[in-house]
């Protein structure tokens, strides 16, 4: 099982800590890296903009994604200092800086990736408590160029690695890479072989390419239209938390909750009311939050924005990056039947997915004069499967994801099948009524999820 949660949650256990960051050369390197004319994605210049406006206002926003995972034996801190370099060193993502200017946004890149160099530093003892508070503090800020910090946390038989990334060049697929990488080569490395990982590309290229791509479009490209027709018929029940959050404006920490939604048994025969449904488990998983939203709102339309990862070929499969981007899904809830609802998710789930590759905001801007009040609603929630059952070694090596426990005000919401469970983590502001809400909406959920299994169960 892969575990998901907040860094918080997460259970590092006591020991000895061994830090990699980035050298004082490295740091001076990028100091004097050439100005680079690809543009950032659109991901991380939006992500960009929003840390500086943090920045400004003394606030924080959620930013760290962290990979962590067990290693049997102790830790040859030569071949981890090896196998993080070769992993930096081969994902361009992390030879890049960013300043943010009023008029726009700068790249600056180091062309010889060998350059770059990140050294252990011992930090001695630490009690779990005083790790997850290392861990949050010691990685620098999204604004500034060595956003991302490696570690490990040596036990008596085993030690606990961890890559805590800025989101700035991660997303959840990100964090698999990761974990292959570095896992990979370190044991390759302890027994002495060369590393060999095979060919990936850089998200460099398709940083250029997405910005190429999304600048020749016009309030006329179809993909903008269908964005635009989304946001139109979306306006009076935009995407969003069906029950109360309190006040969010000047909440920037917040809370993660993880639960079980389904046992080994219930998932699979949730994956078979998909299949006689016609749909496959991600139309399920929407249809659920569909039922769960028509509950509590009782809207006869469910509008929702799910993420998908843009990533294309197997080269670009293996390339850490930021590449999920969201697009939306709109159900009719019809009678209310599972069946009918996975199927209509399903449809719309396959029909929009290209619109990924069209950020949002870009395409509200474009459509800004068609859509008036519609053009300025956020992504105020987001609902997302992630299926780790083909992860074979990273549920192996008991791979972990968690994020820190801040807010955008909103909620994020990722359902995470697993081989022997499918579970929930919710993200949401750490305020009184959002606390309540979210305990309430997760108990209507599993009710949605266990009700469509009801014919399906003992199916083998």
């Amino acid at each position: 099982m892969v575990d998901i949660g907040s860094i918080r949650s997460w259970q590092p256990g006591n020991g000895r800590v061994t830090t990699w960051t980035a050298s004082p050369a490295s740091r001076a390197a990028m100091a004097r890296a050439r100005t680079d004319q690809v543009p950032p994605s659109f991901q991380q210049a939006q992500h960009l903009r929003t840390a500086q406006i943090a920045k400004d206002l003394g606030r924080e926003v959620p930013r760290l994604i962290m990979a962590s995972w067990n290693v049997d034996g102790v830790c040859d801190v030569s071949a981890m200092t090896q196998a993080i370099n070769l992993h930096i060193r081969r994902h361009d993502t992390y030879h890049c800086a960013f300043d943010v200017h009023e008029d726009g946004i700068t790249r600056r890149t180091i062309d010889d990736p060998q350059r770059i160099e990140f050294l252990p530093a011992p930090m001695g003892f630490m009690q779990a408590d005083e790790v997850r508070d290392h861990v949050l503090t010691a990685t620098p800020n999204t604004l500034e160029w060595d956003c991302f910090t490696f570690g490990v946390i040596q036990k008596a038989d085993h030690f606990t690695f961890y890559a805590n990334i800025d989101h700035l060049h991660s997303d959840g697929s990100s964090a698999v890479v990761v974990h292959d990488d570095i896992n990979l080569t370190y044991r390759e490395l302890r027994r002495g072989l060369p590393a060999s990982l095979p060919r990936t590309t850089g998200y460099r290229d398709f940083s250029a390419q997405q910005n190429l791509q999304v600048d020749s479009m016009t309030a006329d490209s179809r993909p903008i239209k269908d964005w635009a027709d989304f946001a139109a018929s979306a306006e009076e029940n935009w995407p969003g938390f069906p029950l109360p959050l309190g006040d969010t404006t000047e909440v920037c920490a917040g809370r993660v909750v993880t639960v079980e939604l389904l046992n080994a048994a219930e998932t699979h025969a949730f994956a078979n009311a998909c299949h006689l449904a016609g749909a496959r488990f991600i139309g399920g998983v929407m249809a659920c939050a569909a039922l769960a939203d028509h509950e509590l709102t009782g809207a006869d339309v469910f509008h929702g924005f799910t993420p998908s990862d843009s990533r294309s070929g197997n080269a670009q499969a293996l390339s850490a990056g930021w590449y999920a981007s969201i697009f939306p899904i709109s159900i009719d809830i019809g009678d209310g039947s599972f069946g009918l609802m996975a199927r209509a998710a399903q449809k719309s789930f396959d029909a929009n997915k290209h619109l990924a590759a069209v950020p949002f905001k870009r395409a509200m801007d474009l459509s800004a004069d068609q859509l008036g009040s519609a053009s300025t609603n956020g992504v105020a929630m987001m609902v997302s499967l992630m299926d780790f059952r083909k992860t074979a070694g990273a549920n192996a090596s008991g791979l972990g994801i968690y994020i820190d426990m801040l807010s955008h005000g909103g909620i994020n919401m990722w359902v995470t099948r697993n081989t022997d469970q499918t579970i929930v983590t919710v993200s949401y502001p750490d305020t009184a009524p959002a606390l309540q809400s979210v305990e309430h909406y997760l108990g209507v959920l599993r009710s949605a999820f266990v009700g469509a299994i009801g014919p399906c169960r003992g199916l083998g």
